[in-house]
C-alpha cells in the first residue's frame, strides 16, 4: 500500500477510535460502568493476578489503559431494529428516500446489510460491565474462602465503592488476613492393615507435614497422591473419597492437630453395608479383541493368538500381529494390578494411528484375589485419502494456488506401520518469469513424497535395553522428489532417509537421522543472471571499465555470451588482475558466488536432535521449550567414494559431497501474565562450517535473515550479512542469531494483538571473500551489527487456525552509512507488511 494512503487508512482508524471512545455511552441512566478492581491485602495493594481469578464480576480488560473491546462494541448499536418492519416505522424518512431511489427489494438488502455489520461489531466487541453488587457480595465471599483455604481462618473481606467519573466507578476489596494457622501433629487410623503397610513405606513422600501452613490445597495433593499410591499398588478397589483428615486447633498457638482416618472398604451386601478387608489384585489374564465392533457383539471370534501370556481375539482373520502389538501394552499377565499401566497402553495405543480414539480397557474380578483386563480395539479404514486446497505466498513465490492429494494406508504389514503418499502441485505468479509467459500461472512446482513409519525401532541389533518400549520409539522412512519450472533455477531435489525417535520422559525427546541423502540438480543455470540482476550489472561495469563496452543484454538466451565475456576478464593471460586489480576482484567474486549457487550436490546428512518441552497442553501458556541439533554431512560417505572431480572433489552419484558441520539451539519461554495476555521470549544460533571435501554451504542449507516468522522488519533474504549494503537478491551466511519478544493480548472476541521486537542478523563465520569485514563475525564486537525491527500485529482467531498481519518497522539498520542509525527509516513507507498462518513461534 503507498505510504500516502496507509497514513490516510491510520488516521482514519485514529479518528474512529476517538469517536467511539465515550465508554458509558450504552450506559444505562443510575447505572455505572465497572471500570476497575483493586485489592488490599493487609493495606498493601495486590498487584498480582492470582486474586482476581476469584472476583465474580471484573472490568473489561484495557489495552495501554483503553478499553479497546468496549470501544469495538461502541461501533455498533444495541438498541438497531430486529425486523425490517420496526426500521422502517423508526426510521420513515430515510426509508422513503431509499425506496425511491433504489426499490423496495433493494432497500431490505440495505437494512440487513446494515444490521449484520452493527451485529459483526457487538459481536466481536464487549458489551460495558454493569456494576452489580449482589455480584461484588458473592466476589468478597469468594476472596474469604480462598484465604481461609490457605489457613487464614481469621480472614477478613470488606469492599468499598468508588466513584471515578460520572457513571463510572471502582471497586476496593479491602482484606486483613489475620494469623495464619499451621501443622502441628500428624496421626493416621488406617484400619486396613494392607493400606497401612503401604502407607508406612511411602509416608516420607507425604505433601502434609509437621510445621507446614494448614493449606488446603496440600491436603487435596495428599489425597491424590495416596489415591494414585495405592491404585498403583494392586488395590483395585480404593477409589477417591475413601479418606478422611479430622482435626482441632488451639487458638493461642494457631496450630492444627491433623489425623488421617482410612476405614476398611465398605459394600452393599443384600442391602446392608458390609466391611470387606483391601486386598492386593493380581492381572492374571489380558485379553486383547483386535476388531471390536458393536455389530460384532454377539458374534463368535474367527481367530485368536496367545503370544507373552497375552491372549489376542480376532472376529475375522487376525490383521494385526501380536509380536508388534504387545510393544503398546504395558498391562503385565500375572503382575500386581496397576492403574498407571491402563492410561500408559490407551496413549500408546491412540499413538499407532491404527485404531479409533476410544479405547475401551475393563478389568473383571475372578476368584480369588485376579482381576482379567480386556482391551477392546477398533481399527480405523485401512486406506483414507485426503485432499487440500491452499493459497501460498513468499519472497521466492510471491502468490500461488497449491493443491496436495495425501494416500494414507495404515497396519501395511500387520504391526501397526503406517505408509503416508502425498502429491503436491502449486502453480504460481512469477514476477520475474524468464519464459515471457502471457498467463498469469507462469510457474510451477511439484513434489511427490512417501513415508513408512514403523512404530519401533528398525535396527540390526536389540536396543530395547537403552530404549523400552514406554519411550514409544519409533521409525521413519521416507523418499521426496521435487521439480520447478521457473522458479529461481528451477532446482530439482531428490532426498530420501530413515530416522529414529524416541521419548525418554514425558519432556524429553530425542531423534537420530543415520542418514538422510539429497540430492540438489539446479535444471536451468542459464536464467542465473537473470534472477540475479544485480550479478550481472557489478559484471556489466567490470566490462564497461576494462573492455569499454557492455556486456551482451540481460537474456536467458545470452547467458553463455555473458560468461564468455566474463571468463575474457578472468583470462591471466589478459592481464588484467594487474592492470585493473580491483575490477578483477569483483569479476572473480561474481564468478565464484555463481559457481556456488549453481552447484549440484549431494548432501548426505546424519543428524541428532533433542528436545525438551514442558508444555502440559494446548491449553498451557507457561511454559519452556529447547531444541539442540547437530548435523554432520558427508563424513562417512567421503571416506568411502572412490571417485574424484578434477578440482580434487570426492564424488557421489557424479555429484561433488557437501561436506560440512551444523549446530543450532532454540529457546522459548512463555509466560502467561493474566488471562490472553502472554509474553513470549524466542532465542535461535545456528553455526555452520564447511572443510575438506567443500569451501562453502550449499544454499539450502546456509542460514537467511528476516521473514514473517522472524524478523519482521525485512523480508526473507533481505538483510544481512552484518552491516553490508548488500544488492544481492538472495543473502545467506553461515552463523545466525535471531532473538524475539513478543507480548500478545486480547483485543476483542476472537480479534488479537501483538507488540514485538525482533532483534539478529547473519554473518559469514568462513573467512569467504565473497563477504567484506562488515559481513563476517570476527569477534564479539560484530554483532553491534545486530538489526532491530519492531512492530505491531493482529490476529484473527479462526478456532482452526490463527490469521496473522504483522507490520514490521526497521528500528535499528547496521548498514547504514551514518553515525546514527536508530529510527532511521521507522515509518508506513518503509514498514514490510507480513501475512502468516498461526503464531510465529
Amino acid at each position: 500500500m503507498p505510504h500516502f494512503f496507509t497514513k490516510i487508512l491510520f488516521f482514519a482508524l485514529i479518528l474512529a477510535l476517538i469517536v467511539s471512545c465515550n465508554t458509558t455511552k450504552y450506559v444505562p441512566e443510575d447505572e455505572n460502568l465497572l471500570k476497575s478492581n483493586t485489592i488490599y491485602v493487609d493495606d498493601k495493594q495486590n498487584r498480582k493476578e492470582d486474586l482476581n481469578q476469584f472476583l465474580v464480576q471484573k472490568p473489561i480488560q484495557s489495552v495501554a489503559g483503553m478499553p479497546l473491546s468496549l470501544y469495538f462494541y461502541n461501533f455498533g448499536d444495541p438498541n438497531f431494529e430486529e425486523t425490517f418492519e420496526e426500521w422502517m416505522v423508526n426510521n420513515s424518512k430515510k426509508y422513503e428516500n431509499y425506496k425511491n431511489f433504489f426499490s423496495e427489494k433493494q432497500t431490505r438488502v440495505i437494512y440487513n446489510s446494515d444490521k449484520n455489520f452493527n451485529n459483526w461489531f457487538l459481536n466481536k466487541g464487549q458489551a460495558p460491565i454493569i456494576f452489580d453488587e449482589v455480584k461484588t457480595t458473592k466476589s468478597t465471599k469468594s476472596l474469604k474462602d480462598y484465604f481461609i483455604s490457605k489457613g487464614y481462618f481469621e480472614a477478613n473481606v470488606v469492599f468499598e465503592k468508588e466513584q471515578l467519573k460520572e457513571k463510572e466507578i471502582g471497586i476496593n476489596y479491602k482484606i486483613t488476613t489475620n494469623q495464619q494457622y499451621y501443622i502441628d501433629t500428624i496421626t493416621t487410623e488406617i484400619e486396613s492393615h494392607v493400606l497401612d503397610s503401604i502407607y508406612q513405606l511411602h509416608k516420607d513422600k507425604s505433601i502434609i507435614k509437621k510445621g507446614n501452613p494448614f493449606v488446603f490445597d496440600d491436603f487435596e495433593q495428599e489425597e491424590i497422591r495416596l489415591v494414585t499410591l495405592y491404585r498403583n499398588s494392586g488395590i483395585y478397589h480404593y477409589k477417591s473419597n475413601s479418606l478422611g483428615f479430622w482435626t482441632d486447633s488451639t487458638k493461642q498457638s494457631y496450630r492444627k492437630n491433623v489425623l488421617l482416618k482410612i476405614p476398611e472398604r465398605i459394600t452393599s451386601v443384600n442391602d446392608s453395608a458390609v466391611k470387606i478387608p483391601y486386598k492386593v489384585k493380581k492381572v492374571t489374564e489380558v485379553n486383547v479383541y483386535t476388531d471390536f465392533s458393536i455389530k460384532n457383539l454377539n458374534k463368535k471370534f474367527k481367530d485368536s493368538v496367545t503370544y507373552n501370556n497375552y491372549n489376542f481375539y480376532s472376529y475375522g482373520k487376525m490383521k494385526f500381529n501380536p509380536k508388534h502389538l504387545v510393544n503398546s501394552l504395558f498391562i503385565t499377565p500375572n503382575d500386581y494390578y496397576k492403574d498407571a499401566e491402563k492410561s500408559l497402553s490407551q496413549n500408546h495405543l491412540r499413538n499407532l494411528n491404527s485404531f479409533s480414539s476410544s479405547i475401551d480397557i475393563n478389568y473383571i474380578e475372578k476368584s480369588g484375589d485376579s482381576l482379567t483386563a480386556n482391551i477392546y480395539l477398533t481399527p480405523l479404514d485401512k486406506y483414507s485419502i485426503s485432499f487440500d486446497l491452499d493459497a501460498t505466498t513468499s519472497n521466492i513465490k510471491p502468490f500461488g494456488i497449491l493443491g496436495k492429494t495425501t494416500l494414507l494406508a495404515r497396519n501395511l504389514f500387520k504391526g501397526s506401520e503406517t505408509l503416508e503418499i502425498a502429491f503436491q502441485g502449486s502453480f504460481l505468479n512469477v514476477s520475474n518469469d524468464a519464459s515471457n509467459s502471457s498467463s498469469f500461472f507462469n510457474a510451477w512446482e511439484l513434489i511427490s513424497s512417501a513415508s513408512l513409519k514403523f512404530p519401533r525401532l528398525l535396527f540390526p541389533i536389540n536396543t530395547s535395553g537403552i530404549i523400552p518400549k514406554h519411550m514409544a520409539p519409533k521409525t521413519d522412512i521416507n523418499a521426496s522428489l521435487s521439480v520447478q519450472k521457473n522458479i529461481g533455477l528451477d532446482r530439482q531435489t531428490i532426498s530420501g532417509g530413515i530416522g529414529y525417535s524416541w521419548k525418554s520422559t514425558k519432556e524429553r525427546g530425542h531423534r537420530i537421522d543415520l542418514l538422510n541423502l539429497q540430492y540438489i540438480k539446479n535444471l536451468n543455470i542459464d536464467n542465473y543472471f537473470f534472477i540475479y540482476d544485480s550479478e550481472y550489472e557489478k559484471l556489466n561495469n567490470v566490462s564497461i571499465e576494462i573492455t569499454g563496452n557492455e556486456l551482451p543484454e540481460n537474456t536467458v538466451e545470452n547467458y553463455d555470451a555473458i560468461n564468455d565475456e566474463m571468463d575474457e576478464i578472468l583470462d591471466p593471460e589478459n592481464g588484467f588482475e594487474d592492470t585493473y586489480p580491483e575490477d578483477f576482484d569483483t569479476a572473480s567474486d561474481v564468478n565464484e558466488r555463481q559457481d556456488i549457487l549453481t552447484e549440484n550436490v549431494m548432501v548426505p546428512v546424519i543428524s541428532y536432535s533433542f528436545v525438551y518441552n514442558t508444555r502440559k497442553n494446548i491449553n498451557d501458556n507457561n511454559f519452556s521449550y529447547f531444541t539442540a541439533r547437530f548435523v554432520s554431512s558427508g563424513n562417512l560417505s567421503t571416506l568411502i567414494a572412490p571417485n574424484k572431480n578434477s578440482e580434487g572433489q570426492k564424488l557421489m552419484f557424479g555429484l561433488p559431497i557437501a561436506q560440512y558441520f551444523k549446530t543450532e539451539f532454540e529457546y522459548k519461554k512463555y509466560w502467561e501474565l493474566r488471562k490472553n495476555n502472554i509474553l513470549v521470549f524466542r532465542t535461535f544460533v545456528g553455526a555452520a562450517i564447511p572443510y575438506g571435501n567443500s569451501s562453502s554451504i550449499p544454499f539450502s542449507r546456509s542460514y537467511s535473515a528476516g521473514g514473517s516468522n522472524e524478523i519482521r522488519a525485512w523480508r526473507t533474504f533481505d538483510l544481512g550479512p552484518g552491516a553490508e549494503l548488500n544488492t544481492l537478491e538472495y543473502n545467506v551466511a553461515t552463523f545466525k542469531i535471531v532473538t524475539n519478544l513478543e507480548y500478545r493480548f486480547k483485543l476483542t472476541n476472537k480479534i488479537f494483538s501483538a507488540l514485538f521486537i525482533d532483534a539478529g542478523n547473519i554473518w559469514d563465520i568462513t573467512d569467504s571473500n565473497l563477504y567484506s569485514d562488515e559481513g563476517k563475525l570476527n569477534s564479539f564486537n560484530s554483532l553491534k551489527n545486530t538489526a532491530v525491527g519492531s512492530g505491531i500485529g493482529l490476529r484473527y482467531n479462526f478456532g482452526f487456525l490463527v490469521f496473522r498481519f504483522d507490520t514490521g518497522f526497521k528500528t535499528y539498520e547496521p548498514y547504514l552509512l551514518r553515525d546514527n542509525k536508530w529510527f532511521v527509516n521507522y515509518n508506513f513507507g518503509n514498514a514490510v507488511y507480513n501475512i502468516g498462518i498461526n503464531y510465529p513461534f
